[in-house]
């Protein structure tokens, strides 16, 4: 095992728990480790002396994550969750290191805190220099909008591209740590193989299941990598990949991209190994607050992950919410419409503290390919044509 950092943190109020935790921790390595009940002693103690790592509870929400990075923005965090029934919420995605499950604890931790240490941690640059054209900066705009013209969809989760390990822009449902996770994750050794392509599986702590990552290198130093579902035909991955390598490649050595201009990964037909895709409205009880848009969208994301289904789009608008979604085979728009609702309206009420009801009964779906269009929204607010 690789030499670890010394100075840890335990913030857990169950003492029984904390002490088999120091106790497997030293079983790992050599660690200087203190143990706090509450937040606001692991406050105390990260503004005296800085640490390396944090073990924090996943029971009071992102307001730990939250507190204890804003004093120190580099600390590793590891979630401790009770039970492996636990859902952990997306806000989690890309801003913890692992995720420790109590029962697990034996099995889990040797493994966890060697990849946890042993990962660069990701701080934003606010430029990237170009090394093709000294003294200038690459354009993160210009390859952030060439990104979104690939119209991403169906299997492909996110598009990253990056210099090396260095993340420079990426595109789609993961956020700017997970993608920064992937491009480190990636660019780690690549100088090491003669292959121009990689494929590889990674698991992104506090989201559920693998996810399949195709790397194409764009010369001479520039990464492209598709995170995809497990299941995505590689074959349509790597023609894809090389066409928005090419564009990606072109903007990177200065020539202006083609305006106007959209591809699409797609597969051969829409009901790929019998999935089916509904486009799904349905309407709040009252007027959604602006403050839940973000919060709903993730939950929406979160509960794709985690249950097989593929979020191509998502509106959320104060007297209506619709999305259109792969779903997994077998499953029916029932099945699908009962997840959705049900579980977000869970998420949002344990991220808030609320029991209250967020949607009206019913909802309405269909077969789609595309996302409802505007009018037919207005059509379906006007006439408001509820399924049971």
């Amino acid at each position: 095992m690789t030499k670890m950092s010394q100075d840890v943190l335990i913030l857990e109020s169950d003492k029984e728990f904390a002490d088999r935790l120091v106790h497997a921790l030293h079983a790992v390595g050599s660690f200087s480790i203190s143990v706090v009940p509450t937040l606001k002693e692991a406050c105390l103690h990260l503004v005296q002396a800085p640490k390396d790592l944090a073990f924090v509870p996943i029971n009071e929400g992102a307001k730990i994550t939250r507190s204890l990075r804003a004093i120190q923005p580099d600390l590793r965090l590891i979630l401790i969750t009770p039970t492996a029934d636990v859902e952990i919420p997306v806000t989690y995605s890309g801003r913890v290191q692992g995720v420790l499950i109590k029962p697990l604890l034996d099995v889990d931790l040797p493994v966890m805190m060697q990849e946890a240490l042993a990962q660069p941690f990701y701080v934003r640059e606010t430029a990237e220099v170009d090394f093709l054209h000294p003294g200038k900066t690459l354009d993160t705009a210009v390859l952030v909008s060439t990104l979104h013209q690939a119209r991403l969809s169906h299997f492909v989760k996110a598009a990253v591209f990056a210099r090396e390990h260095k993340l420079l822009a990426y595109w789609g449902d993961l956020n700017e740590r997970e993608c920064a996770t992937v491009a480190l994750h990636v660019g780690k050794g690549w100088s090491d193989t003669a292959s121009l392509e990689r494929l590889q599986f990674l698991h992104l702590p506090a989201r559920a299941g693998n996810l399949l990552l195709y790397t194409c290198q764009t010369p001479p130093h520039f990464l492209l990598t598709l995170v995809a579902l497990p299941e995505s035909p590689v074959g349509e991955l790597r023609r894809y990949a090389a066409a928005l390598a090419a564009r990606l490649g072109d903007v990177a050595g200065g020539h202006t991209p083609p305006t106007g201009q959209s591809f699409r990964f797609a597969v051969n037909g829409e009901n790929v190994h019998g999935r089916v895709t509904y486009a799904i409205v349905w309407r709040p009880l009252e007027p959604m607050a602006d403050a839940l848009t973000e919060p709903l969208r993730q939950a929406l994301l979160r509960l794709a992950g985690a249950n097989g289904c593929v979020l191509n789009h998502i509106i959320i608008q104060p007297d209506l919410i619709h999305i259109l979604v792969t779903c997994p085979p077998g499953r029916d728009a029932n099945w699908v419409a009962a997840l959705f609702k049900s579980g977000a309206e869970q998420t949002i009420q344990q991220e808030y503290g609320v029991v209250v009801s967020l949607w009206e009964a019913g909802f309405y779906a269909t077969e789609a390919t595309r996302p409802l269009s505007q009018a037919e929204l207005d059509l379906f607010l006007e006439h408001n044509p509820i399924l049971s």
